[in-house]
């Protein structure tokens, strides 16, 4: 129940309250495990207990304490609140639950801060809940996208996170492998103002109330693309610096990619230029472009042998002058000691 800041509050339901940007912004993002999209904070809780969800951001630790008698539909009840704190020790959503006796077991959250210029996502997971890793857990690049099932938001979220404009915010769902099996997760992420790079956001176990999406059309008809061509990969890379954003098949195996590794020096150094050739035909209008018997370097020390074709993907691009991505089909024609 909502009471444009009134005396009431949702009763026996975890509520989450995102604070990754200023007090004035904070809002609802989920009641139990049912996604709110950036609700009013101040409409979702009583004015009576706003102060106490302020204490546990500012303070960093719990509260659990009865609340007074009074003519609120809260009176006389139990209320706990429960900071979640974030890579950085910075809290990123406080937990919010009233009622009597002993609370429901409280939804799975993580928090991760992403550094949108160094592609660089920190997570730790351990509230996330006994179907994920608690380990603390850190992915560069196209290694955040390495347990992604479905995320049809992927893409404008690379190119959102590109931009980052202080003050954006983005709020979406993405189907993920678990150790138990596919999971919802809601994302939700703030670039505050104080480092247009630096993104502070929570991701939310919405399993039992968003069902977990199954592989698209597209992907399932790269799958079988794949079957009939088994040396065929295919991957998105950004136009702005040619970095290699997700794999939309597996990778290439043994391919030198992730871990920090600089994507300039997986192409041989002598090939780099037809790439950079290719990347500004493509961003001048070319539908496609093809690069035959590119040198890419191997986790060994090798260089296997691939002819590319690329072409630009619309996604992203609203706006832009020039396409931001491209879908690039390595087809590996000579592998190292095979």
């Amino acid at each position: 129940m909502f009471d444009s800041g009134g005396g009431f509050v949702i009763l026996g339901r975890w509520l989450l309250i995102e604070t990754l940007g200023h007090v004035d912004t904070w809002s609802l993002l989920a009641v139990g495990t049912a996604p709110r999209e950036w609700k009013s904070f101040q409409r979702a809780v009583s004015t009576r207990l706003q102060p106490l969800v302020a204490t546990a951001y500012t303070t960093g630790s719990s509260i659990d304490q009865q609340l007074p008698q009074s003519r609120h539909n809260w009176s006389g009840q139990r209320i706990l609140v429960v900071p979640l704190h974030g890579p950085d020790d910075r809290v990123h959503a406080v937990r919010l639950w009233v009622g009597t006796g002993e609370p429901p077991p409280p939804v799975g959250v993580a928090a991760f801060g992403v550094d949108a210029r160094a592609r660089r996502i920190e997570a730790r997971p351990h509230d996330l809940g006994p179907h994920f890793e608690p380990d603390h857990v850190v992915w560069i690049g196209a290694e955040s996208f390495e347990l992604i099932e479905r995320f049809d938001g992927a893409l404008d979220l690379v190119a959102t996170l590109a931009r980052s404009e202080p003050g954006d915010r983005w709020f979406d769902t993405a189907t993920v492998r678990a150790r138990t099996g596919p999971r919802t997760l809601l994302l939700a992420a703030r670039n505050p103002d104080e480092n247009r790079y630096r993104w502070l956001g929570v991701a939310v176990d919405v399993t039992d109330s968003v069902a977990p999406q199954r592989k698209s059309f597209e992907a399932a008809t790269l799958d079988l693309l794949r079957g009939a061509q088994p040396n065929l990969y295919l991957a998105i890379v950004d136009l702005a610096q040619v970095r290699l954003v997700r794999w939309v098949t597996e990778p290439v195996p043994g391919l030198r990619w992730g871990r920090g590794t600089d994507e300039r020096t997986v192409p041989h150094p002598a090939d780099r230029h037809r790439i950079v050739r290719a990347r500004n035909d493509i961003r001048s209008g070319a539908e496609r472009v093809t690069i035959p018997g590119v040198r890419m370097a191997t986790d060994t020390g090798d260089w296997l042998v691939a002819d590319l074709a690329a072409s630009p993907l619309p996604i992203g691009t609203t706006g832009t002058p020039t396409p931001e991505f491209a879908l690039v089909q390595l087809d590996v024609v000579d592998w190292p000691h095979r």
